[in-house]
């Protein structure tokens, strides 16, 4: 809403109208007495026009000057609420009671968001903003933007730039990560090859180092396959970054249950329920009682314009899909279809890269479910490296 609008709202206006006689002579006597006319709109021998309270009071005077007929229109503005409610004055004590404490709490920071965080922990970052006293509460005028940014930008490594705005009651702090390059293999720390999981060992290429394994063996988890230190004839020792593929097979379990009694969901309605909310507090804005039966719930929190800038007040819609619930049972050929496609789905999920060379199904018709269990010959590679502590390095013992 532009300014003089404002101020016209606050004087109070008042819609005129007039007809027959010298309506140019009208106008150009409220020009010379300074009565202000706005939003004029002639048609045919009338024109209608806006102008406040104090002017008028001379439009009787000026429209006989100039002999035309005045209509005085609808009144509006503070002044004209004031007169009509001039009884209520709990209600304007309230209403200025409600300013005021918007005020008070408009100069508080209620809300802290950060934005742009992609491998940066965002506990991380809020933890920062604390120490550097930006939190819940807050004065705004005792953050300091700018020297918060100098300092959460040597506080955290990966961002490359941070920005500090304070927006009414919130603080936005936007951070941009350094692109960070891929990581270096570095050959000049000695790193052995060690065994992920238990195996046996079925194929073996080493690139770098001494292997301590061969195809056919049988290895633990931690078990070194590919040596960092090597030796010559001579008998002489050197460290070198160990690097090689050691493929091994390895058994895996995996068991689905499926029950007889199967339990269904169809939609019976939505609700919807609204709600203010007051820094922590959730004030209902409905008439309802408590919810009957199984329901899925989402909840959205919008900020309300002008107000939500000035203090810590939101409001929130909660949606409700109600829904029945239905108890069907199956037979136990139904019960094993449907664990086999559940075992199907957990073998994608659990056994990913990794190659099933054999699989063994067994199932259980049970009292009150279906067992479907799966044993599995699955061969992967199972070698990571591991970096060789020595001596010289820190933090070795």
């Amino acid at each position: 809403m532009p300014v003089i609008s404002i101020i016209r709202f606050f004087r109070g206006t008042v819609r005129f109208s007039i007809r027959d006689g010298f309506l140019e002579r009208f106008i150009n006597l409220c020009a010379q007495n300074r009565v202000p006319v706005w939003n004029g709109r002639r048609e045919g021998n009338r024109y209608s026009a806006c102008t406040t309270l104090a002017g008028s009071r001379r439009l009787p005077e000026l429209a006989q000057k100039a002999g035309v007929i005045l209509e005085p229109g609808q009144q509006g503005g503070v002044p004209v609420l004031l007169r009509r409610y001039h009884k209520r004055t709990g209600l304007f004590a309230g209403t200025a009671l409600v300013l005021v404490g918007m005020m008070i709490l408009g100069s508080f920071i209620w809300q802290v968001e950060v934005e742009g965080l992609q491998t940066i922990s965002e506990a991380e970052v809020r933890a920062a903003l604390e120490e550097l006293g930006v939190h819940k509460g807050v004065l705004r005028r005792d953050i300091d933007a700018r020297e918060v940014e100098r300092r959460l930008l040597i506080r955290l490594d990966k961002a490359a730039w941070v920005a500090v705005n304070l927006r009414g009651s919130r603080a936005v702090v936007e951070i941009m990560e350094r692109v960070v390059p891929p990581e270096r293999i570095d050959d000049d720390i000695p790193h052995n090859v060690v065994a992920k999981k238990p195996g046996f060992i079925t194929y073996l290429e080493v690139y770098n180092g001494q292997p301590t394994v061969k195809v056919g063996d049988s290895v633990d988890v931690g078990e070194i396959l590919v040596s960092g230190i090597m030796e010559d004839k001579k008998g002489r020792s050197r460290t070198v970054h160990a690097r090689g593929k050691i493929v091994a097979q390895s058994r895996e379990e995996l068991r689905v249950e499926v029950p007889y009694t199967q339990q269904s969901y169809t939609i019976r309605g939505v609700m919807n329920r609204r709600y203010l909310n007051i820094l922590s507090v959730q004030l209902p804005l409905f008439w309802g009682r408590p919810l009957e039966g199984p329901y899925k719930v989402q909840q959205a929190v919008y900020d309300i314009p002008v107000v939500s800038r000035l203090a810590p007040i939101t409001w929130s819609k909660e949606s409700y899909l109600l829904l029945n619930e239905t108890s069907t049972q199956i037979s136990p050929d139904e019960a094993r279809e449907k664990a086999q496609r559940e075992l199907e789905a957990l073998e994608q999920r659990e056994l990913e890269g990794m190659t099933i060379l054999q699989r063994e199904l067994n199932g259980q018709e049970l009292s009150d479910r279906f067992l479907l269990e799966g044993v599995y010959l699955c061969e992967e590679d199972i070698g990571t490296e591991k970096e060789i502590l020595t001596e010289q390095q820190p933090g070795s013992h």
